[in-house]
């Protein structure tokens, strides 16, 4: 201990007379340089106007000779630049000037810290080794700084101008006077927290104005001490009400400076200032009672200077955003022993008061509300044993916060109210008069009653929707208030949505949604308000994204017929909104969309149920899972492509997903023909003739083929044509067998001569008809691939049938080809004598006859 008190007795010895004599040297040097920057001045004016003579012009006006050299003082508040022409300027000239301002005035700056540590050494000194009494020690760090000041003021004057070395003794001066009084308050308590307070803000204000006339370096100086020194000074740390009005007095002078003289580098350290004594404050006492006021001022604070200074101070949105969010996490981090309640109401009606939130940031209120909301979320959130989080406010603390949440209703609504009156056209106050007391109401039902059911909670949700459908009734017989009708019937739609959730899971809840697609179809229709699309399209997109993501979204009872009343219910009212919507609006496809999307879920809802006793969501994966998910993402590939023709904003993303979709759907129909392909005998078919899996496993994505040929946009329709046809051809040989097999559809069991005569007859039947349809149409690639299968079937017969049939089987194969052929035979000679009015089209333009 004595070792550190020789080392800072020394210290002190070396820095004050040095830094004083580095000072004075600099300002010697400084004036030096002044009188030759002014003596080369002159002489340069004096050989431009030789020049000038000796060309027999005048010289210019603009070039006076001045009679003596004199020193101009810097005008306050500006850093020296050099005079550099505009083309020779480096890329970085907020870098030049910083090394510029260190190879200039590093003396001056290193001279006023040490003057300033100084003065904080000699406090902090004066209290560790007592060599003083506490009165005498007080009044000695106040005459020394004050003695700053007035040595550093006396300067000023005698010179007629100020100099950055006066800046530095007066900045040390009034680093000393913050040491003293902190010192004073903490250490002696010889000095009140009121009468400390009054004083730190007469240093600070003094400093500011001192600012004004001594240049940058005190402000900087000033600002900088200020917030450093009782770090440095040290003191009782349970007194976080005093140093967080201290910091908000150091700000509100900076601030206060700043209409007078605005500097980017002012208001950055300033904001920096600030928000690190928030955090050192949040540290040591999370509840602290002065949180919310300090914080509350700050954003005031610096919202009203801001519109004192100018229109565009940096960052301003972004350090209003900032405070709010140091706003959750105050309300989040004070833990649930003993919380704040009141207090933290503070910031709502200074966001709703401020400038700006007339203006550009008019969401300033709502995030007010929210960050509010979101703190206490962070607050009441607990991880369980497990990692899962749930909410548990303390039963203790219910009647507090249910008085919080009463009067943070009150509070918002009413403001808002008052903006609204004075503005009626402003649909952002009828918003927020009307919406943000359902937010109070969420967070007291997730906070209270935990996101549990209850219905005591849903029926006074319901009585709110109730009064909200009132209001509406009451502003739309009104010709101001019809602004205001869309958000309360908005609010009264949320309410009721709310209600459903408090009272309702599962099916019911998703039939409860649903309800308002003809609700708000109506509304918007009978009152002419396409302002209420907007919540019917988040209630369709709701209702939709919960079907399509089941079971992964809830779980249901395999015990109910859930999806007739779930998927079936929300398809209805889906389709009876369509049928009220009128044909000219924009609402109109989209409904059409989602009903369809809403058709296709409920048919594979109720394939699943029939086909599965039940068991929706089976967590098998087999012949029936790949044949149902097929056709569900084949069809929902169609649905999500008509909403991509529909939508204005989202049609790549669902042009993507109806690819994404068509995809999946194609990799489930070739696990069909592979891997659960009826042929290895993997998986076994019903008995039942054609209307068996078959049927839905091979037949359905013929059609479904077909109706994707009519989206080329998705596909190209010749290659689903083809598609089409190949699975035709493929579902006919699958009958086909399982006709002759029975169950047992494997090709281990070997083939018959019924069934090999069946391919042949049928292919001859297929061949026939494409080539005489195609000879009608003049498709010349359809009448190609009839020649194909003709092809192929004589081919058959020839090569195959020959040997494997026997008797009359045999017989009526070669009968049968033989009476296709010539009658094929005479059908083309009979066409040759028929003039053709037009040449064949060919390729795909075929196709698209």
């Amino acid at each position: 201990m004595e070792a550190l008190l020789i080392i800072g007795v020394v210290a002190i010895a070396l820095l004050v007379p040095v830094g004083s004599l580095l000072g004075f040297l600099a300002f010697r040097q400084r004036h030096q340089q002044a009188r030759q920057v002014a003596a080369l001045t002159q002489e340069v004016a004096a050989l431009r106007a030789q020049v000038h003579q000796f060309n027999g012009a005048v010289p210019p006006a603009s070039d006076p000779v001045p009679d003596e050299p004199r020193v101009t003082p810097l005008p306050p508040l500006e850093l020296d630049e050099p005079a550099e022409p505009v083309a020779s300027r480096r890329p970085s000239p907020q870098i030049d000037r910083l090394v510029s301002a260190l190879k200039e005035h590093w003396m001056v700056w290193l001279g006023g810290l040490s003057v300033a540590l100084a003065g904080i050494f000699m406090v902090s000194h004066s209290i560790s080794a007592g060599y003083i009494g506490p009165v005498q020690q007080l009044l000695l760090a106040l005459i020394s700084g004050l003695a700053l000041h007035g040595g550093a003021e006396w300067l000023r004057r005698r010179q007629r101008g100020s100099d950055d070395v006066f800046a530095a003794l007066a900045g040390g001066g009034s680093i000393t006077l913050y040491a003293a009084l902190l010192a004073g308050v903490h250490h002696y308590g010889l000095i009140g927290p009121t009468v400390g307070l009054m004083g730190l803000a007469a240093v600070s204000l003094a400093t500011m104005v001192l600012a004004l006339l001594h240049g940058p370096v005190l402000a900087i100086m000033g600002l900088s001490g200020a917030y450093l020194v009782p770090l440095l000074v040290g003191g009782d740390s349970g007194n976080v009400a005093f140093v967080l009005a201290y910091s908000f007095l150091i700000s509100l002078s900076s601030l206060w400076l700043m209409r007078y003289v605005f500097r980017d580098w002012l208001w950055y350290a300033t904001v920096t200032g600030a928000v690190l004594w928030w955090l050192v404050a949040s540290s040591a006492a999370p509840a602290e009672t002065a949180m919310p006021w300090y914080l509350a001022g700050l954003f005031a604070a610096f919202a009203l200077v801001a519109g004192r200074i100018r229109s565009e101070v940096p960052r301003l949105r972004e350090l209003l955003l900032v405070l709010l969010a140091l706003w959750a996490l105050s309300i989040g981090g004070q833990g649930l022993s003993d919380p704040l309640m009141l207090g933290w109401l503070l910031i709502l009606p200074v966001a709703a008061l401020v400038p700006q939130s007339r203006g550009a940031l008019w969401y300033l209120p709502w995030t007010a509300v929210l960050a509010s909301a979101v703190g206490w979320l962070m607050l009441a959130a607990v991880i369980t044993v497990d990692g899962s989080h749930r909410l548990a406010m303390p039963v203790a603390l219910h009647r507090d916060f249910v008085a919080y949440l009463m009067a943070a209703a009150v509070l918002t609504a009413g403001l808002g109210l008052w903006h609204w009156v004075r503005a009626p056209e402003r649909q952002r106050w009828a918003s927020f008069t009307l919406l943000a007391p359902v937010v109070w109401l969420v967070l007291g039902w997730l906070l209270i009653q935990r996101a549990e059911l209850s219905l005591t909670w849903a029926t006074a949700t319901l009585i709110l929707a109730g009064l909200y459908g009132v209001i509406a009734g009451w502003l739309e017989r009104r010709a101001t208030g019809r602004s205001g009708v869309v958000w309360a019937i908005l609010a009264a739609h949320i309410c009721y949505s709310l209600a459903a959730v408090m009272v309702f899971r599962e099916a019911s809840l998703t039939l409860a949604l649903s309800v308002q697609f003809v609700s708000l179809t109506w509304l918007a229709r009978r009152y002419r308000m396409p302002q209420l699309y907007l919540l019917l399209k988040l209630a369709l997109a709701l209702v939709v994204a919960r079907l399509t993501f089941n079971p992964w979204l809830a779980g249901y009872n395999a015990e109910a017929h859930w999806s007739l009343w779930t998927y079936g219910g929300a398809t209805l009212c889906a389709g009876v909104a369509t049928w009220l919507a009128a044909r000219n609006t924009a609402i109109r496809p989209w409904l059409e969309a989602a009903t369809l999307h809403l058709l296709v879920l409920f048919l594979g809802a109720e394939l699943r149920y029939w086909l599965y006793d039940g068991d929706i969501f089976t967590r098998q994966y087999g012949f029936t899972e790949a044949a149902l998910n097929t056709l569900l993402w084949g069809a929902l590939s169609l649905s999500y492509t008509v909403r991509a023709r529909v939508s204005e904003s989202l049609a790549w993303l669902y042009r993507w997903f109806s690819w994404v979709l068509l995809g999946l759907a194609s990799v489930s129909y070739l696990t069909l023909l592979t891997w659960h392909n009826p042929w290895w005998g993997t998986d076994a078919i019903s008995a039942t003739p054609v209307f068996n899996l078959l049927l839905l496993a091979y037949g359905a994505p013929v059609l479904l083929a077909l109706a994707v040929s009519r989206f080329p946009q998705l596909v190209p329709r010749f290659w689903a044509l083809c598609v089409a046809a190949a699975g035709f051809l493929l579902f006919t040989a699958f009958e086909i067998r399982q006709l002759w097999q029975g169950s047992d559809m494997a090709l281990t069991a070997g083939v018959s001569e019924g069934e090999l005569y069946s391919y042949s007859v049928v292919g001859m039947v297929y061949a026939i008809a494409a080539i005489l349809y195609a000879t009608g149409r003049h498709h010349q690639v359809l009448y190609k691939a009839g020649m194909a299968l003709l092809g192929l079937v004589i081919g058959k017969i020839f090569l195959i049938d020959m040997s494997g049939l026997q008797g009359l089987w045999r017989v009526a194969a070669f009968m049968g080809l033989g009476l296709a052929l010539l009658g094929l035979a005479w059908l083309y000679r009979r066409a040759r004598t028929t003039p053709v009015a037009d040449a064949p089209m060919t390729g795909p333009d075929a196709l698209r006859e």
